[in-house]
């Protein structure tokens, strides 16, 4: 039999789905958890300015009166001579007095002070004054030592390293208390003080670091609808992790679900940080298996088993406790098998264009990214730049003509922007775009999908999966409860969004466009997201055709998370 018999014979084909399953979770870049605003400083974290420096030690000076030509600054590896002489300077050529001695001493002291170093300090050697010079020498701070303690979960040693990256020589308080900030903004860490205390040497200190560190051990279960009705648009999702699996801030995560066409859905990833600048190293795994379920077309019997692994190396290139950009690599192998009851032996599959003739495609990518974010009290800015190479690799699939392969380079941006207006009962307004722009014909893997909860609301899950696309996304998130402590408790949440797709060569069917405005309410059940139920409803302005029997055909999108650890 032909293979342009069997497509006269086939039903329709089915709507196109996204075989990775990303589209059913937010873009790796754009969370939804933008409420908490940057890390305040930790209590106790370092001693304060001091407004006068310790006294001048017994010298042998004493009481005097002598004029003095030049005073003499030794010692100082961190201002210059000029700044130095700065200060000095009204206290050359004139007459000095045991009390203008000491303020001169004051003077050099504070210079130091003022400037972050809060152990170092002047004195005034044993010495006989001659030939009108005066000698002063700095004593530079040093930190001899750091102790760590009250940890449960993470080593000292993971702990001591990220704390000595603030450590300069002389020592300056400034990159030292930015450093346990940073340590206090990860959510591991509940509570962290520091406190620096004077060491048995002159000028040298020791910093005591107190940590209260969170149980690693995590779990959640989830629902939602965010599949294509296609494979069964409701799943059920249960997620385990440890986020400290041996004390070295490594994590692993291991989801597993299902759906009436789905089982199973796995996704699982292990994160090691290599050394203290934060390097790390990712890998992970992620398998769908899909089944056609929904009428008519499930008399197709058409499977498809997805299989993604991958290994990211990533570097944060200049992080504050405010900013933070970094560089990723990544090299990705994506697997995609389809069979049906109306596959032909040794031609290709009816449903992937471009796939072998066991209804396989596969691709090898290596992909360079670029992330930057900033957050404030109020304001959250992340932005995602990502290029991805398909390379003839590892048995990529590669095609001639005008099919889709392995071989293509595409480029994929994103930006979000929260900003909380204080002044407006802490309105927030949520603003996304994102495109995807590629050189060639992509397999589904690749494509970009349009329609859904994280695309264009109020349209099916993948209602359209294409080459290029463009998105744009306008919400307001205002709070009608909160609870005792501040944290929303329930938000409305109206939003307009629109997607634009087409495919890189050759024909794209209508519709390219699709928009909608719509509403949803966010349910904060339990504080800190222990507990929090979402629902939106979204009315199509470009109306596509689609079925009756979802929610999705209706524009409603749910979602109910339980952390249960």
């Amino acid at each position: 039999m032909t293979f342009q018999a069997l497509a006269q014979v086939a039903p329709p084909l089915p709507p196109i789905f996204d075989p990775t399953g990303k589209s059913a979770k937010p873009p790796a870049l754009l969370k939804e958890d933008f409420n908490t605003p940057p890390s305040e400083p930790p209590s106790s974290i370092l001693p304060k300015v001091p407004t006068t420096p310790p006294a001048l030690p017994d010298n042998k000076l004493g009481a005097f009166r002598v004029f003095v030509h030049d005073i003499h600054v030794t010692g100082s590896t961190v201002f210059s001579e000029t700044e130095l002489s700065e200060v000095t300077a009204p206290y050359r050529n004139r007459y000095l007095t045991t009390e203008d001695l000491e303020k001169v001493r004051l003077a050099l002291t504070l210079l130091y002070v003022n400037n972050g170093y809060l152990t170092s300090g002047a004195v005034v050697p044993d010495q006989d004054v001659t030939f009108g010079t005066i000698v002063i020498q700095m004593v530079e701070g040093k930190l001899a030592h750091i102790d760590v303690e009250g940890n449960a979960w993470f080593r000292s040693a993971y702990l001591r390293d990220r704390v000595a990256r603030g450590v300069s020589t002389p020592l300056n308080i400034h990159p030292l208390q930015e450093r346990i900030q940073l340590l206090q903004q990860d959510p591991r860490i509940e509570r962290i003080n520091a406190e620096l205390k004077p060491g048995d040497v002159r000028g040298e200190s020791v910093l005591n670091v107190r940590v209260k560190d969170a149980n690693p051990f995590r779990a959640w279960l989830e629902f939602n609808n965010y599949q294509t009705p296609t494979v069964g648009a409701e799943r059920g999702l249960a997620t385990v992790a440890h986020q400290n699996v041996t004390g070295h801030g490594d994590q692993f995560m291991f989801t597993y679900g299902r759906s009436h066409g789905v089982n199973p859905i796995i996704d699982t990833s292990y994160s090691l940080p290599l050394n203290r600048y934060e390097t790390t190293l990712t890998a992970y795994y992620r398998r769908n298996a899909f089944l056609v379920v929904e009428n008519p077309f499930r008399a197709l019997d058409l499977n498809v088993d997805s299989q993604v692994i991958g290994l990211a190396l990533r570097q944060p290139v200049y992080r504050t406790v405010t900013d933070e950009f970094a560089l990723t690599l990544t090299g990705e192998h994506l697997f995609l098998k389809t069979t049906s009851a109306f596959d032909a032996p040794g031609l290709p599959s009816l449903f992937i264009p471009g796939s072998s003739t066991t209804g396989v495609a596969t691709v090898s990518a290596l992909r360079f990214s670029q992330e930057y974010t900033h957050r404030s009290s109020s304001l959250v800015f992340a932005a995602l730049s990502r290029v991805s190479v398909g390379l003839n690799v590892l048995g990529a699939t590669i095609n001639s003509g005008p099919l889709p392969d392995g071989q293509f380079v595409s480029w994929l941006g994103q930006a979000q922007v929260v900003k909380r207006l204080d002044d407006w009962w802490g309105v927030q307004l949520l603003g996304r775009v994102a495109a995807q722009l590629a050189s060639d014909r992509l397999f589904p893997l690749e494509q970009m999908p349009v329609g859904g909860r994280f695309s264009v609301r109020g349209y099916r899950e993948n209602t359209l999966v294409r080459d290029d696309a463009v998105l744009a996304s306008f919400e307001s998130r205002v709070p009608l409860l909160r609870f005792p402590s501040g944290e929303d408790r329930l938000q409305f949440a109206p939003f307009v969004d629109v997607g634009h797709a087409w495919n890189a060569k050759g024909h794209t069917p209508d519709p390219h466009t699709l928009a909608s405005v719509g509403a949803g309410l966010r349910w904060m059940i339990l504080p800190q997201e222990r507990a929090r139920f979402e629902v939106y409803w979204g009315q199509q302005l470009n109306h596509v055709r689609g079925g009756e029997g979802n929610l999705q055909d209706h524009g409603i999108h749910l979602q109910l998370v339980v952390q249960v650890l």
